[in-house]
């Protein structure tokens, strides 16, 4: 069984906290904020745990294939079937003008054009990332890890002219060179964070996000799923503060039990948190009358937030007991407590 690493289990946590949060009502100037840094984190956080490896190609095509692309076509067909049955018929979507073939068409383009992602336009990361994985291992292979960052340099200005285009490649592949970046930097500094005091990490992270917040708010609001970035010297210096301000915070609280829990069933997370959210949307507007363009306040984004994370739970237990869905395989303890006779209580308790 891989070691998890804390830190990053913590930021997953936090991380798709925030994810939650900018997809539920909420102030305009507060989602602009989230979307300057939060996805390019995700992307940073999965190169942190990208591992040099001897397997083969295909081998390791397969292994990611198996880890992000079933999923992402098992929630795919899954969401698009509530969407198309209830959602899609709710007055705050706009599903009664879409065309159904155009989100049947997302399944398997995973771009957000014409409404192509409404079923769950949040899913779209499982496709980018297995691009973005692929691109690096493949570069890393034949570089033999050398000029990273002349790579790396050279992605991100190709990634920012592709915003120029008018088309979308499938599986967001334009937008998989600007994540590239985050990936391999995360990939070459995951070593370099260490704890602070709080007496360091409060002022350096405020006044991070304080000069985040600055740049970005000259900037249009960064939608890194519909590739739009905005000016190059404004997304890729607020995306590094934003990350830069968010771990070192996330240091001081790595060994939170809640965030851990949350970090280490994220993506379980990220699949099934937009139809949830469109539920309590539903009941908050029909149950209780609840008028959802006024409803973008702090307190009721923070309420919105809550309620979707907490019913995101019985999933956690009910995908962790059938990995499959996610493309993992059943953890061998399982296995043995399905297929071993009864044991002592004492041969429980050893590891």
């Amino acid at each position: 069984m891989d070691k998890r690493i804390h830190w990053i289990d913590a930021a997953k946590g936090l991380g798709i906290i925030l994810v939650v949060m900018s997809h539920a009502p909420m102030n305009p100037e507060l989602k602009a904020f989230l979307f300057a840094f939060h996805m390019p984190l995700f992307f940073y956080l999965s190169g942190a745990v990208f591992k040099p490896s001897n397997q083969s190609p295909v081998t390791f095509i397969k292994k990611k294939a198996r880890g992000l692309l079933l999923p992402y076509f098992l929630f795919s067909a899954m969401t698009y079937l509530t969407w198309f049955l209830i959602f899609r018929h709710l007055s705050f979507t706009p599903g009664e003008n879409v065309d159904p073939l155009n989100p049947f068409a997302g399944i398997f383009l995973s771009t957000p054009e014409n409404y192509q992602l409404t079923y769950n336009p949040a899913i779209w990361f499982l496709t980018c990332l297995f691009l973005v994985e692929l691109l690096f291992f493949f570069y890393y292979r034949v570089s033999r890890g050398k000029w990273i960052g002349l790579f790396l340099l050279t992605a991100a200005g190709l990634g920012y002219a592709s915003t120029f285009f008018t088309f979308a490649l499938p599986w967001n592949g334009f937008v998989a060179l600007s994540a590239v970046v985050f990936y391999g930097l995360g990939f070459l500094t995951k070593h370099l964070w260490k704890t602070f005091s709080w007496k360091v990490v409060i002022p350096l992270s405020t006044a991070l996000f304080t000069l985040m917040y600055l740049i970005q708010s000259v900037n249009e609001r960064i939608d890194m799923r519909g590739n739009i970035l905005g000016e190059p010297y404004v997304f890729y210096p607020a995306a590094l503060l934003g990350m830069i301000a968010f771990l070192l915070f996330i240091q001081k609280v790595q060994h939170s039990k809640g965030l851990l829990f949350l970090g280490s069933n994220s993506i379980v997370i990220l699949l099934v948190h937009m139809p949830i959210l469109n539920t309590v949307r539903a009941a908050m507007h029909y149950g209780l009358g609840v008028n959802l363009d006024t409803a973008n306040t702090l307190p009721w984004t923070l309420l919105f937030t809550g309620l979707t994370l907490a019913l995101t739970i019985p999933f956690i237990y009910f995908f962790n007991k059938h990995p499959w869905f996610l493309g993992k395989k059943q953890p061998k303890e399982a296995k043995a407590k399905r297929t071993s006779p009864r044991i002592s209580l004492h041969e429980k308790a050893v590891p």
